[in-house]
């Protein structure tokens, strides 16, 4: 996987995982130094600006090892870690996944469960979002929704997802000590696996619709978080 700065870069070696190329641009002496090693390389200026995603460049780029993939199974046998979980379901956007991502380590969650379908979690741009947490915090990618559904409910989790309208208003909202909080696509549409989830809305004032997905989620964690 790509990351592009040294704050992800830094976070991504901090985190254990290896780096498999490291490029810094010349003039960046400090950084330079400090990410000496068997992989690292000095670019030309006019050559650095020419790679990367980002209209404007940082001062360092690196290709990393993805993490260690998880799945439904991996879920299933660590359960007992775990007490706070974030789950997403049909996130389009990779910004707003990893900004999820974000306000989860932020709230105190342990986990996150990702539907199939949406963004994926190790691309720049949700890499980016994340700031860091998609790093840190393990990330199970289910190929059965249903399944990671009845595994987190037959271990003892209350589950609930983020509905628009018609749900239990959030100032009501009871949660578990272990509890899953999902959120679905920013149509707000949820898939039929997470039916039997308790729906939880988010009252609002005026005339506005509805919140951006990140923003939802944010209220939604860390009022489990305090619960």
């Amino acid at each position: 996987m790509l990351l592009e700065g040294e704050r992800l870069i830094l976070d991504a070696l901090g985190a254990g995982l290896e780096a498999e190329l490291l490029l810094v641009r010349e003039g960046h002496d400090e950084l330079l130094e400090r990410l000496d090693g068997p992989v690292t390389r000095a670019v030309a200026p006019a050559l650095f600006e020419r790679l990367g995603t980002l209209t404007t460049p940082p001062g360092v780029l690196g290709i990393f090892s993805r993490p260690a993939s998880r799945d439904e199974g991996a879920l299933e046998a660590e359960l007992g870690q775990h007490g706070l979980v974030l789950g997403v379901a049909g996130v389009s956007d990779p910004g707003n996944l990893g900004a999820l991502a974000r306000c989860a380590e932020a709230a105190g969650a342990t986990a996150m469960v990702l539907a199939p379908g949406g963004a994926r979690p190790f691309t720049p741009k949700a890499l980016r979002g994340s700031m860091g947490s998609l790093l840190r915090l393990p990330v199970y990618e289910v190929s059965d929704l249903g399944r990671a559904v009845a595994a987190l409910s037959d271990a003892g989790f209350s589950q609930c997802v983020a509905a628009t309208r018609g749900g239990a208003p959030l100032d009501g909202a009871v949660f578990s000590e272990r509890a899953v909080v999902w959120m679905s696509g920013e149509t707000g549409e949820a898939p039929p696996e997470l039916s039997r989830c308790d729906a939880v809305t988010i009252p609002m004032a005026g005339e506005v619709e509805s919140l951006n997905v990140t923003v939802a989620g944010a209220l939604m964690l860390f009022a489990a978080a305090r619960r």
